[in-house]
């Protein structure tokens, strides 16, 4: 039973990350071409985290000399897994629908402050922390809750990024959003 639950969890932390960016609300390169430079390599740092974050989860998880995992601690992790990846869909089809994406290069068309986007203000970025929290559970060393805690942190610093783009493009809306979802990315943290 425990090898099955090892092997799902395995193929889910490996696998489960394509939908997140394959289905981005916008084209990775094309947001890079128009990001300032500082953006760049903070969108660059956060896909590195998330990179290096799994494959130590993975390296973690499938090391005939590490210590067995329990099965209950498999299962929660990819329990937490599939929340974050429902949780991120939903913000993800809030923002625009699955299969359109946005324009990089414009100024986003409407402030989203529905779905999601009123649980926090950057709903895409809390799905994936909890996406990267999943696998953190489940294997449980101290090694990979270090690479989750950098996903979290470079996370946080796009989200900084991001919501100095917002206001200057949404100015008061922004401002009355932020007041009434003052959860950035962690609700009631942050």
């Amino acid at each position: 039973m425990t090898d099955r639950v090892l092997t799902a969890a395995v193929v889910l932390f490996a696998l489960g990350w394509i939908p997140v960016f394959l289905l981005r609300s916008e084209r990775f390169s094309e947001r890079r071409a128009v990001a300032a430079p500082d953006e760049r390599r903070a969108m660059l740092n956060a896909v590195a985290a998330v990179g290096v974050h799994v494959t130590l989860v993975e390296l973690t998880l499938t090391d005939p000399g590490g210590a067995p995992i329990a099965a209950p601690r498999l299962v929660i992790g990819m329990l937490v897994f599939l929340v974050g990846l429902a949780f991120w869909m939903l913000a993800r089809h809030t923002l625009v629908a699955v299969g359109k994406v946005l324009d990089p290069a414009a100024p986003p068309p409407t402030l989203v402050t529905t779905g999601a986007f009123a649980v926090v203000r950057h709903p895409l970025a809390l799905g994936m922390v909890i996406l990267a929290l999943g696998p953190a559970v489940a294997a449980a060393r101290a090694l990979t809750w270090v690479s989750f805690v950098a996903v979290v942190v470079t996370l946080a610093r796009r989200c900084l990024q991001d919501e100095v783009e917002l206001s200057a493009t949404f100015r008061a809306a922004y401002e009355r959003y932020a007041e009434a979802t003052p959860s950035r990315l962690l609700p009631f943290v942050w």
